[in-house]
């Protein structure tokens, strides 16, 4: 009596042990959504390598920002900034769709509408926050390749596997006529079987991590509907057929559950192998899959949106003030107070760009930061509806850069070879669309003479497109030979210091300061003075 109490202790123990450790690890989760939300992302928690794997196989068009310009802006930083998501799907939806500009705002406004539905229900953000982390992350999960490659995946000789399956059974049907023959055949079946298993298993086991986290996210999107609300918005409305397929589909995927310790696994890894369960619930589930391949992306795209949408409202919350873009038909730039999402005590700028503008300036100025803040709200504009402004007015037009070129040691190509082909598909790109050009030190690769020639052709080709073109630059000379407007930043020189107020000023500049850099690092005095002469200052 008193061992059987004791057993009831101990089970009461372990019981209590694990329901409190489990109510622990559910308020630290809520602790962790409470105060990562509108706060910045650690950006040290980030695998870039699995979350572009989405991106990666996203069939490939001329609408989407190109890795020269994603480069240029350093948009991966960017990314990292946005990025508040909980799950994978988000990770990977997030970077996608930041590479994805639109050209109406019909999915546009479908963002803003489940910003808005959270940003006025705290409960009900907190609770989809918290499905979503249930789903989690999950690394190179492999979800992506089934999205666009399941029908590579389905395992060779399906009849054959069904056909093994059913020997099994015919061989038992012959154990009440002859014994001796049924148990051989049911031996034998086995050792076909299991050699058929482990060789397929193989491959199985490869997209297991695919087919279990292709399952929480079912599982997550049962517990999306169970928000208050949520249903009723129309992103959730179109995914009642998908869900449908795929909630009694991922019952019947495959377990890939190996030998256990205890009886009951043993038995179930025998039956496993001798009827090659899983190998054909492996392909029933592939077939189903590639058979209703828009349902499986459908509930994927689902939840990236409401995860991507929480992560750009926690985003919006962590700036100092933001404001959603405004769409015309004019071909110019008009932003109030615009500054660069990085920088954490920004200068702002005001102004309106109605035509091609050279920017002008002296070194460490900040033209290359001002025009990549202009590209990047661009991008921002059209891909998450947030500009980091108080007013950013613009068209529907690609973001296309020219910037911070480097030597292609690995193809062999020089710094004015790597330059030119990427100033040559900026030009095809306006040849096609409606574009927004920014164009960093154009042509720095070569003597200045032919610099400012073929810059300057270059540049008056780009005013005659569909484009409006805005390029930073050190050649004074370009002002004189160019019809764009003019701008420039400047500097003040006091006390044998320089100091940057960062704001752009109408006019071409009239400073440099190269040299008198030279001198403020504490450069020798004899090097900075011969530098003066022969500069003719």
């Amino acid at each position: 009596m008193e061992f059987a109490i004791l057993i009831v202790l101990i089970f009461a123990g372990v019981v209590g042990v694990t329901i409190y450790s489990k109510r622990q690890s559910i308020k630290t989760l809520h602790a962790r959504i409470l105060t990562a939300f509108g706060n910045m992302p650690d950006a040290d928690d980030m695998d870039m390598d699995s979350i572009r794997a989405y991106a990666n196989r996203a069939p490939e068009h001329d609408l989407r920002i190109d890795k020269i310009t994603w480069s240029d802006l350093d948009m991966d930083s960017v990314y990292k900034r946005v990025n508040a998501c909980f799950s994978s799907v988000g990770e990977e939806y997030l970077y996608n769709c930041l590479h994805e500009p639109q050209f109406n705002e019909e999915i546009l406004h479908t963002r803003e509408e489940i910003m808005n539905f959270f940003d006025q229900r705290p409960n009900q953000r907190v609770a989809a926050q918290f499905a979503l982390a249930r789903l989690g992350k999950s690394r190179h999960n492999g979800v992506a390749a089934l999205i666009f490659n399941a029908d590579i995946k389905m395992l060779p000789r399906h009849l054959l596997f069904k056909i093994l399956a059913a020997t099994p059974l015919v061989f038992a049907a012959v154990l009440p006529f002859s014994l001796t023959v049924g148990i051989m055949g049911l031996i034998l079946s086995f050792i076909v079987n299991l050699a058929f298993y482990y060789n397929a298993m193989r491959f199985v086991d490869l997209e297991m991590p695919a087919i279990g986290y292709f399952a929480s996210m079912v599982g997550c999107v049962g517990r999306l509907y169970g928000i208050k609300g949520l249903g009723g918005l129309p992103i959730m409305k179109n995914l009642e057929k998908p869900y449908i397929i795929y909630k009694n589909a991922i019952k019947k995927a495959p377990s890939g559950k190996g030998m256990g310790a205890d009886i009951t696994d043993l038995f179930w890894t025998y039956f496993n192998i001798m009827f090659l369960i899983d190998v054909r619930r492996y392909n029933n589930f592939m077939q189903l899959v590639a058979k209703n391949g828009d349902a499986f992306h459908e509930i994927y795209k689902t939840i990236g949106e409401i995860d991507t949408a929480l992560a750009v409202l926690s985003f919006r919350k962590s700036l100092p003030f933001h404001s959603t873009p405004q769409f015309s038909d004019k071909n110019e730039l008009a932003f109030d107070n615009i500054y660069h999402p990085l920088i954490k005590q920004p200068v702002t700028n005001t102004h309106i760009f109605n035509s091609d503008s050279l920017i002008t300036g002296s070194n460490a100025s900040g033209k290359s930061t001002f025009i990549k803040t202009l590209a990047i709200n661009g991008i921002l504009a059209q891909t998450i509806y947030t500009c980091t402004a108080t007013k950013f007015a613009t068209r529907f037009a690609m973001v296309v850069t020219s910037m911070a070129m480097r030597d292609d040691l690995l193809g062999g190509e020089s710094y004015f070879i790597v330059e030119i082909n990427s100033l040559k598909r900026v030009l095809d790109m306006v040849a096609k669309y409606p574009c927004v050009c920014y164009v960093d030190e154009i042509l720095r690769g070569t003597n200045t003479a032919e610099r400012i020639a073929a810059s300057a052709a270059i540049l008056t080709h780009l005013y005659s497109q569909d484009c409006l073109c805005v390029v930073a630059s050190h050649d004074i000379e370009l002002t004189r030979l160019l019809s764009h407007a003019n701008y420039h930043f400047c500097e003040q020189v006091t006390d044998g210091d320089i100091v940057f107020d960062y704001k752009l000023k109408k006019g071409p500049t009239t400073t440099r300061n190269a040299i008198k850099l030279l001198e403020v690092m504490g450069f020798n005095p004899d090097i900075v003075s011969q530098a003066n002469n022969l500069a003719g200052n």
